[in-house]
């Protein structure tokens, strides 16, 4: 298989973690893709072992067995090769907005300066303008969710792993995200994966879903998501939509494969 073809491929990984009471079997030969410039989505139960995908992608964990591989290089087990969105958008409340967009740069070796006058331009491109020397208490959530989108989409990294980044918004500031996160994508085409509970948010972002039985987990499904670009959220009551939301829903119920 030509692996450089991707962003990311995992191939046949596999991971217990054991203790002196006990072993548990989490995750059993899992493979996926990530095409570049393509926006993938990891979906399953809670506790299916999605967060340990990503810990091991970025090199927290090394997988029992199998390999990881981004732009076409064995990593496995390797740090610092993705930009990471966590749940909540970990802004220093001691920087101000400029320079927490800034920091991944500075980490990379950019200087202040240089990443300063970067997140001034870059800034009011996604409606933050006005907000450089504001702290992240002055924002609202989505707006600390959006400066910490733009220090991953910053990053020299060409993939991106966001880890339910909207899962504590409200449902309408969520889709207000959503849709912002889909135009930015859009315009910018970074390699994405996205860990994520709700099926309309696979649906709505993605070009591809990976559906995860309940642990220990194999994908239950791989599936492209029958929708065209630009996306918008009037496709959600579309009957592709909504057949393949139930087939989605099906498979989670179901659980086990």
């Amino acid at each position: 298989m030509n692996t450089d073809t991707y962003a990311l491929e995992l191939q046949q990984i596999s991971h217990t973690f054991s203790d002196r009471q006990k072993s548990v079997h989490v995750l059993d030969k899992i493979s996926l893709t990530v095409n570049k410039g393509e926006f993938v989505s990891l979906i399953g139960p809670s506790g299916s072992g999605k967060s340990t995908i990503f810990h091991m992608i970025g090199g927290l964990l090394t997988p029992s067995s199998g390999e990881i591989y981004i732009n076409g290089r064995q990593v496995t087990g390797e740090k610092g090769l993705i930009s990471y969105m966590p749940q909540s958008s970990s802004l220093f409340p001691w920087r101000t907005v400029e320079e927490n967009v800034g920091l991944a740069l500075e980490v990379e070796g950019m200087s202040k300066k240089q990443t300063l006058q970067l997140a001034r331009e870059w800034l009011p491109k996604i409606g933050l303008g006005g907000y450089e020397q504001a702290y992240p208490h002055m924002l609202s959530g989505g707006m600390q969710q959006r400066v910490a989108f733009l220090r991953a989409l910053l990053s020299n990294q060409e993939l991106i792993c966001l880890d339910e980044p909207f899962g504590a918004l409200d449902a309408l500031s969520r889709l207000e995200m959503q849709n912002w996160l889909l135009s930015v994508w859009e315009e910018y085409q970074r390699s994405v994966l996205l860990v994520t509970h709700s099926i309309d948010e696979a649906l709505l972002l993605s070009d591809k879903i990976y559906v995860l039985s309940d642990k220990p987990a194999v994908i239950a499904k791989e599936i492209v998501v029958p929708l065209e670009r630009p996306r918008h959220e009037e496709m959600m009551v579309r009957s592709e939509y909504l057949q393949v939301k139930q087939q989605i829903l099906s498979l989670l119920k179901n659980r086990q494969t």
